[in-house]
């Protein structure tokens, strides 16, 4: 009785093997910094490439002498590699990185790149009242018109907090929030906004709304 043909596996595909036969290409590093936004602020890309040579299997980036990012990588020599690391979040001041790229045969350090961050912090707002016919029922509006934004908005009257509210981070836009003020006697009152975000907080300059009726 003739048997079923039997099926033939297929065959394993071994992992391609990389043609490197020393350690990495030397790297160069560049930012983005001011240049996705028009902002040096705190949030940028570090970007790294390899542009021709012995691929990288591991990839180190560091800021300040700290190792900040690691990541593994598919080596093709003598293909370029290009690696991307995310910076959020960083105060005024000046960061320095370098990379590292290794492989089975060593390891290359880049030169050291520097990154300025200038800008922060939010943005100056600026306030204003609606406040024409002085009576003690009015409007609070602050505006920044254009930079790094703020996360929370605070209002203060006579140096006492008298508002907070959440804001969107969509930088360099402008941003904008309004108080209504209502039931206030007759007096003065001094105002003063501020934009707060990871890096610190910015305040206007102050304003006062006289009440006479």
């Amino acid at each position: 009785m003739p048997q079923p043909p039997v099926e033939e596996s297929e065959p394993e595909i071994e992992p391609p093997t990389d043609t490197a036969v020393s350690k990495p290409a030397k790297p160069a590093i560049s930012n983005d910094n001011g240049w996705d936004n028009g902002v040096l602020d705190g949030t940028f890309h570090v970007v790294t490439n390899l542009w021709w040579g012995e691929n990288a299997r591991v990839y180190k980036l560091y800021e300040n002498d700290v190792l900040i990012d690691t990541q593994l990588l598919t080596a093709h020599t003598p293909g370029a590699q290009t690696i991307t690391t995310i910076i959020t979040n960083r105060q005024n001041g000046t960061y320095k990185y370098y990379a590292e790229l290794s492989n089975d045969f060593g390891t290359t350090r880049s030169d050291l790149h520097e990154v300025t961050v200038s800008q922060a912090l939010p943005a100056k707002p600026v306030i204003a009242s609606d406040n024409w016919d002085g009576d003690g029922n009015y409007t609070v509006r602050m505006d920044m018109w254009w930079g790094t934004n703020g996360t929370t908005f605070n209002l203060y009257e006579n140096n006492i907090l008298i508002h907070t509210q959440n804001l969107a981070d969509t930088t360099p836009a402008a941003q904008s929030a309004e108080k209504p003020v209502t039931n206030k006697a007759v007096g003065d009152y001094v105002y003063q906004a501020e934009l707060v975000n990871a890096a610190g907080s910015t305040r206007s300059d102050v304003m006062t709304v006289h009440v006479t009726k």
